[in-house]
């Protein structure tokens, strides 16, 4: 629903129609928002004249979805993870840039305003460690099963794709640890804690992501330490200090400078973004994550899955090789 209302919502988008196999499931749509009800995609593309759709179903079908939308001429948004696979992801990726179709991942946070104060501050004090912890309570029955994108990944999806984001490095090496059957017997990954090595050379980035479906009420935090300087977002306050690390008995304040942000839904902004990139070609993209990130996020996403299972640090590009 927080699509529908984004779509619904954006001023530059009309929403057309709503598909859905099961037209119960779409019956509140049709009451609240006056839309038709379309039970195929196949009806969707042949009978109403529409310039994209925004993919809202559970991961597995994602890429079934997606690639008829696709071969249809659409652009699209699809909900993360991108794929339950990478191999699919990969061909999605071709497809759409094949077509050059404007094909956006919903990972909204990009568009919150302390992620997007913390990525102008990483491009300034150039990120040498990104630490990501977001907690929660146990997830719904949907989420927990063994799937290596259920439990506490579909969880930090959004985390996944925020390390990159902000160091803006690609990522090369991830080690990692992770529990199942910890709270709930039902072999879902509940909790996992990762390191991802981005770049190379002298500006590495080491990212590192904490969260747990046993950590509900524990306040999440982002830090970023930078050869030229710190940030800190706490809630909606973002602290930082510009310049470079002081030396014994050099004096500087910590924090020389702080931001207010808000919180909220920012999947409207992400939609409202992507419907201007799909009517003017010379509007990007970004900062919305493309399907390319999608496939990145993915990418480390299962390399970490991979990671917590055998113990072993995984390369991202001998993985992606042998997964594709």
């Amino acid at each position: 629903m927080s699509h529908i209302r984004a779509i619904a919502g954006a001023p530059n988008i009309e929403f057309v129609a709503i598909c859905d196999m099961v037209e119960a499931a779409a019956q509140p749509v049709v009451d609240e928002f006056g839309v038709p009800w379309v039970g195929s995609i196949e009806q969707l593309l042949a009978d109403y004249e529409i310039d994209g759709c925004g993919v809202c179903v559970p991961t597995p079908s994602h890429y079934d979805t997606a690639m008829q939308v696709i071969e249809g001429g659409k652009h699209l948004v699809t909900e993360k993870p991108m794929a339950k696979s990478v191999k699919q992801a990969a061909e999605m990726v071709e497809a759409v840039e094949s077509r050059g179709l404007v094909a956006a991942i919903s990972y909204q946070l990009r568009f919150g305003p302390v992620y997007r104060k913390v990525k102008e501050l990483c491009e300034r004090i150039d990120p040498l460690q990104i630490i990501f912890a977001r907690q929660r309570g146990m997830m719904g029955p949907k989420y927990l099963s063994h799937e290596p994108f259920d439990g506490i990944m579909d969880f930090i999806s959004h985390d996944i794709d925020m390390i990159p984001f902000l160091a803006g490095r690609e990522p090369k090496k991830v080690f990692a640890t992770m529990g199942r059957d910890v709270w709930a017997d039902v072999n879902a990954i509940e909790y996992i804690g990762a390191q991802i090595v981005l770049g190379e050379g002298p500006h590495r980035t080491v990212g590192v992501i904490s969260s747990s479906q046993g950590g509900g009420g524990v306040p999440q935090r982002l830090d970023v330490v930078g050869r030229n300087g710190l940030a800190v977002a706490n809630g909606n306050e973002v602290r930082y200090a510009i310049g470079p690390n002081p030396m014994p008995g050099q004096g500087r304040d910590t924090w020389n400078d702080a931001w207010m942000g808000e919180a909220r839904d920012f999947t409207m902004d992400l939609y409202r973004h992507w419907a201007a990139a799909c009517l003017d070609d010379s509007v990007a993209l970004a900062p919305a994550a493309t399907y390319r990130d999608g496939y990145n996020a993915l990418l480390i996403s299962l390399a970490m899955v991979q990671s917590g299972e055998t113990g072993e640090v995984v390369d991202i590009a001998e993985y992606a090789a042998s997964a594709e």
